[in-house]
Parts: C-alpha cells; sequence; structure tokens
C-alpha cells in the first residue's frame, strides 16, 4: 500500500510529512492495479500548521491553486509549498 500526501498534509504537519510527485514504474509481466482516491477541502479552507513555529504561513486552497497554476504557466512546473515558506 502506497499512500501519497498532499501539499496540504505537508504544510498541516509543518513539513514532518512530505508532499512527493508520484511516479510508477511498473514491471511489464505482472499485472498492477491502481486505486486513487482524491479528498480536498473547500477552496476557502485556511491550511494551517498548529506546530509551532509554523514554518509556512497561512493559506486557502484558491490561493495554492491561483499561484500553482501561475507557477506552471511562467515556468511551466508547479513549484510548491516553497512560495508559502515563511
Amino acid at each position: 500500500t502506497l499512500i501519497c500526501a498532499s501539499y496540504n498534509v505537508q504544510a498541516l504537519s509543518n513539513g514532518v510529512y512530505k508532499s512527493i510527485k508520484h511516479r510508477v514504474v511498473a514491471a511489464e509481466k505482472v499485472e498492477r492495479f491502481s486505486m486513487a482516491f482524491f479528498y480536498s477541502p473547500s477552496e476557502e479552507a485556511i491550511i494551517q500548521s498548529q506546530i509551532k513555529p509554523p514554518i509556512y504561513r497561512k493559506f486557502t486552497l484558491r490561493e495554492y491553486r491561483q499561484q500553482t497554476e501561475k507557477d506552471v504557466k511562467q515556468t511551466g512546473d508547479k513549484v510548491g509549498l516553497s512560495r508559502f515558506l515563511l
């Protein structure tokens, strides 16, 4: 079993749990079964760690998505949480 934590889990845990890019290298001769499940809070949900001192500023899901879209347009890549570091 593999669970990929998202950026919001990384921010909420104050960096204890890291968000990673999901990559798969599957064996050619073995059948592989994957099931994705996505959960996301509302656009206005505030993402903020209660661990002190926080390493990320508080932000909303909407702010994160807007910054990600801007980064992809400007750089061709998702920059991620580094934009929200304190």
